[in-house]
């Protein structure tokens, strides 16, 4: 089983890491080359973490993208269900059909579980903690597709 993120998701935890590391606004191109991040893809996740209030942009001659909120106040969680959507198990494992609370399968108790333990881990993880642990040249000259 495979559980990970969209590429927007993983772009938008390079970019929040990459400006954590930079004071004022930073042009979108600069994001993109230092990044690694494709410029097309940028500004369609740099357009959801600002209307999640994770990024401030601003357009024109001083224009670029900067954090909206202090490093210790952008959790993990907040940054992947702003480009992910909410994080919930849905669909039944066993059967065909939607799976909630009104009509729980087997499994529904222990992936709801394993899904509580995983957004805790996420809403305990700050932009701050991962950005401490990630060297800056980390992120220099990193492509992905």
């Amino acid at each position: 089983m495979r559980l990970e993120l969209s590429s927007d998701g993983r772009y938008a935890i390079r970019a929040l890491v990459y400006l954590a590391g930079r004071s004022g606004r930073v042009p979108a191109e600069t994001i993109a080359a230092e990044a690694g991040i494709p410029r097309r893809l940028l500004a369609r996740v740099l357009a959801e973490l600002s209307r999640a209030g994770l990024v401030e942009s601003k357009t024109g001659r001083e224009g670029g993208s900067a954090l909206a909120r202090d490093v210790r106040q952008i959790t993990m969680r907040d940054v992947v269900e702003a480009v992910e959507g909410p994080f919930e198990v849905n669909q039944c494992i066993l059967e065909s059909r939607a799976c909630d609370g009104s009509r729980p399968c087997a499994m529904h108790a222990a992936w709801q579980v394993a899904q509580q333990a995983l957004l805790d881990q996420l809403a305990h993880t700050t932009l701050a903690d991962l950005a401490a642990s990630v060297a800056p040249a980390s992120l220099a000259g990193v492509t992905e597709g």
